[in-house]
């Protein structure tokens, strides 16, 4: 008898010392709308148990709003402080949480709406506080008020500037005559024919123009780069066109003996330039195709 005695209470201790606990304890279970109720998950026994994954919600109504981590007290005894919440009023379960091998018990929580005391004075709203006025402290910004207006202007001014020069050229360039070019031609050559200024010391002047009046017919005649390149360019240009032999002797003698008078100051007799102003004639006469 003493045996089985012995026996049943070694079982009891043993059965105890391997019994778990595991449970969501709170002090209250009564609280207002909103608040953070703070609630303790504890376990103890197996030192190999499982923690549980906790949502963010336990139910459609209590909602856990922050998770502490989890502390081990000791080997087999753990906690976690978790605060849970409702946004209504009323009765609410706990469900269990579940681990592998345990659960805690259900239990009801409730919420109620906060109380506000009708009896208590309505103030009135207070009117903002006006604070006196100090300069210095809004000088950097008219300072950079006026450093941004400053600049903003001077764009503007710029802008202005810009649009009414493009608008003054516009308004200033010259037509480009619609006159076949050949008559144009014709007409500045007889006018430099019947000015004769080579008698009266204009012997530059006079070759500087017949020299341009030749110069515009072999550019538009042959497009040749005539008015922008030297003498010697412009005979090697002819060249590689297949004039004959008489318009590029002609050619080359005008030039050169222009280039003569206005470079190197070489008066001539009016002889010559009367022989030059007819061979700039023969090559007009010889080709005559307008050019538009």
């Amino acid at each position: 008898m003493m045996k089985i005695r012995t026996f049943l209470i070694a079982l009891f201790f043993v059965q105890f010392s391997f019994a778990e606990k595991f449970e969501l304890k709170s002090d209250s279970t009564i609280y207002a709308i909103g608040d953070h109720a703070e609630f303790v998950l504890s376990y103890e026994g197996n030192e190999n148990f499982t923690w549980p994954n906790l949502n963010d919600t336990l139910s459609k109504d209590l909602e856990i709003i922050k998770k502490e981590k989890i502390d081990t007290l000791r080997p087999g005894k753990y906690q976690q402080i978790i605060y849970i919440t409702a946004w209504d009023s009323g009765y609410f379960t706990v469900p269990p949480i579940k681990s592998e091998n345990a659960e805690t018990d259900p239990f009801l929580l409730r919420f109620n709406t906060p109380d506000v005391d009708l009896q208590k004075d309505i103030k009135p709203i207070k009117e903002q506080m006006k604070t006196p006025f100090i300069f210095a402290e809004i000088k950097d910004l008219i300072f950079w008020t006026l450093l941004i207006l400053v600049i903003l202007t001077a764009i503007v001014a710029l802008i202005i500037y810009y649009v009414k020069k493009n608008k003054h050229k516009e308004h200033t360039k010259t037509t480009i005559p619609t006159r076949p070019i050949m008559e144009v031609l014709w007409e500045r050559y007889y006018a430099l024919e019947k000015s004769k200024i080579w008698e009266n010391g204009g012997e530059k002047e006079f070759q500087f123009e017949l020299s341009l009046i030749l110069r515009s017919f072999l550019e538009f005649k042959y497009k040749t780069r005539a008015l922008e390149e030297t003498t010697k360019n412009i005979i090697t240009q002819l060249n590689s066109i297949g004039l004959n032999q008489k318009v590029k002797e002609d050619v080359s003698l005008i030039l050169n003996f222009s280039d003569m008078v206005k470079f190197a100051k070489q008066k001539g007799v009016y002889a010559q330039h009367e022989n030059a102003l007819n061979i700039l004639k023969e090559t007009l006469e010889t080709h005559t195709e307008d050019i538009e």
